[in-house]
């Protein structure tokens, strides 16, 4: 495992946030009560593994929790493996569980997901349109059933 860390005096390339905006974008499909707000975080570094995919962490800014994705927006958690031959391992794990281990609960609103305006059918008219006033103030137009 080696750690790659972002230099200091070059600007941030895209390439380096797309798992992060990624695993935002799961979050919301996945309908995430903690959203990932990509402004949110700073890029700690990415973590080369052999023969498997790369995880990036990224820490959060008010509470330096650190949410773990690979290239495609899967997420990992870190264990420690004290005394092992590495400091630890990345395990796949669900996204929610990410977010979670991230302590994004503590630090971020919690969203809630209403239902969607397509979902929404416009309601039926009860009986045939009546004729309309209509009145032109200045600006305004007022239309008033009969």
């Amino acid at each position: 495992m080696d750690l790659w860390s972002p230099p200091h005096d070059a600007p941030h390339l895209f390439e380096w946030w797309r798992p992060l905006v990624q695993a935002s974008r799961r979050a919301r499909v996945e309908r995430l009560a903690w959203p990932i707000n990509v402004d949110e975080f700073r890029l700690a570094g990415r973590v080369s593994r052999s023969g498997r995919p790369d995880v990036w962490i990224y820490e959060h800014h008010a509470n330096n929790g650190s949410l773990c994705v690979d290239a495609s927006g899967d997420s990992y958690r870190f264990v420690a493996t004290p005394g092992g031959s590495s400091p630890g391992q990345f395990h796949r794990c669900p996204l929610r569980t990410a977010v979670s281990k991230a302590g994004l609960h503590e630090v971020v609103a919690r969203v809630t997901y209403g239902r969607t305006p397509d979902a929404v059918a416009p309601p039926e008219p009860e009986s045939p349109a009546a004729p309309s006033k209509v009145v032109r103030r200045g600006h305004l137009t007022l239309v008033a059933s009969a």
